[in-house]
């Protein structure tokens, strides 16, 4: 009875495991074709019949893409962007997130309301009116036309304000009585239980301001200030004959996306299966 019961329950999780491997060499196979084909002469990049394997592997492409585009420039736009952008977002959505979870004043609720409206709100709405008061500012062409408009994020208040309310109100009132404040207290004592949701939400705030492509387009006009989005997509315009050099420069964009995340996979995946508890 139970070598039957046994067999009946491993079956299905065998065919769920086959599901799911065949389901990732899906998604992973566009990525590994694009490496491969950035070892290729573009000939062979759009040749028919397609080849998977290049006839002669070739750093041809990578060559060219460093000789033409001012790459490292790019690479230091946009890590300051980035990194100001992961910096500024989770402290804002860490301090409102307690404020909304364990602070209790007038209207709370309708604003934290409003915080969650303005999500079912697209960006792109917004573009112009801000693009407008930056201009007043004379804030383009600048780093910090870059960086505030996306200082912060109500997505990030409220997955911090859901993750701090599971924190029990025990730990604060008992950090109260020892006399802290509440600054103290969100030092001392919010942060270091929040860390799995600050590593989830800054690695997506990450990924989020690297990849940003509109709003630098419409800010920066000077080559010097445009990030690694901007001059790839300048460049695969331009070189649309040459698709080997431009895949290239897309392995050399996404590059630093994936050191981010295997450095920070564990606190990711760690910080999503808690962070979902809290829903």
């Amino acid at each position: 009875m139970n070598k039957n019961y046994n067999l009946t329950t491993k079956i299905p999780r065998v065919f769920l495991h086959l599901f799911l491997i065949i389901s990732s060499l899906i998604m992973i196979f566009p990525f590994i074709w694009m490496l491969i084909s950035s070892f290729k002469p573009s000939i062979e990049v759009i040749s028919i019949p397609f080849k998977f394997l290049p006839t002669k592997w070739t750093f041809s492409n990578y060559k060219e893409v460093l000789q033409t585009l001012p790459m490292l420039k790019g690479y230091i736009n946009s890590l300051i962007v980035s990194t100001s952008v992961v910096c500024l977002v989770l402290l804002s959505s860490s301090t409102a997130g307690y404020l909304f979870a364990k602070l209790r004043f007038k209207g709370r609720e309708s604003l934290f309301f409003f915080i969650l409206a303005s999500l079912m709100i697209p960006p792109q709405i917004g573009i112009i009116p801000l693009y407008f008061l930056i201009s007043k500012l004379h804030l383009t062409n600048n780093y910090i036309g870059l960086i505030v408009p996306f200082a912060m994020s109500a997505f990030g208040i409220f997955l911090m304000r859901q993750f701090i309310s599971g924190i029990p109100n025990s730990l604060i009132e008992a950090a109260r009585i020892d006399g802290a404040t509440d600054f103290q207290i969100f030092y001392k004592v919010i942060l270091p239980l929040i860390k799995p949701a600050l590593s989830v939400l800054g690695i997506l705030s990450f990924l989020w301001s690297w990849d940003e492509f509109l709003w630098p387009l419409i800010v920066i006009t000077q080559n010097n200030m445009k990030t690694l989005p901007i001059i790839l997509g300048h460049f695969t315009q331009a070189e649309a004959k040459y698709p080997g050099q431009s895949m290239a420069a897309i392995t050399l964009v996404i590059v630093p996306i994936l050191i981010v995340y295997a450095f920070f996979q564990r606190y990711f995946v760690e910080g999503m299966s808690m962070t979902g508890l809290k829903y």
